[in-house]
């Protein structure tokens, strides 16, 4: 009883620092936007302030634009460790996540794409998150049989992959798919 209450206690942990990790990260959002927003305002005082401005503004602010990001992870060693969505990853993972993630936006439109770990919380020995080339994700909603064709998407991203929505392991938490660099 012990053992499960310790369980129980650690993933209570694990999940109020990830809380924490987005709380941070929403404020850093936060801070970048209103410098960017005062920016363009400040800039626009001098000319004639637009609505189109402001919203061309907000537009780019609110795309999700990966190719930006994306762009710039070009310029690191593949092997570097980042933080990419709250997680900490080798810079390749990353890269080939995006990629993933905009097959997964093309073949299930409107779905939500979750990265659950990276380089963190409680994974089998010589698990590949420990050295930062494995992330787990999930995509909400997803059937079973969607996520095989998810599964087939990350295989052809370049992923070595093991679809806990089906398979189970030790160390699940829930249904998710697991993916690797070799």
């Amino acid at each position: 009883m012990r053992e499960i209450s310790n369980k129980i206690e650690n993933k209570i942990n694990i999940i109020n620092q990830k809380f924490e990790n987005i709380n941070n990260k929403m404020s850093e959002i936060d801070t970048k936007f209103e410098s960017i927003f005062n920016k363009v305002v400040n800039q626009n005082q001098n000319n004639t302030k637009t609505q189109n401005d402001i919203e061309s503004l907000l537009r780019m602010l609110n795309t999700n634009n990966n190719s930006v990001f994306s762009s710039s992870l070009n310029n690191l060693r593949n092997d570097s460790i980042i933080e990419f969505r709250g997680f900490k990853m080798r810079a390749d993972v990353a890269a080939k996540f995006i990629k993933l993630e905009e097959m997964i936006k093309q073949e299930f439109p409107g779905r939500q794409i979750i990265i659950t770990s990276g380089m963190d919380g409680q994974h089998m020995p010589g698990s590949k998150h420990y050295e930062g080339k494995a992330l787990d994700f999930v995509v909400e909603p997803l059937t079973i049989e969607e996520s095989k064709k998810i599964e087939e998407l990350a295989k052809k991203a370049g992923f070595d992959v093991y679809n806990e929505y089906i398979y189970d392991s030790p160390y699940k938490t829930g249904p998710h798919m697991h993916i690797q660099i070799p």
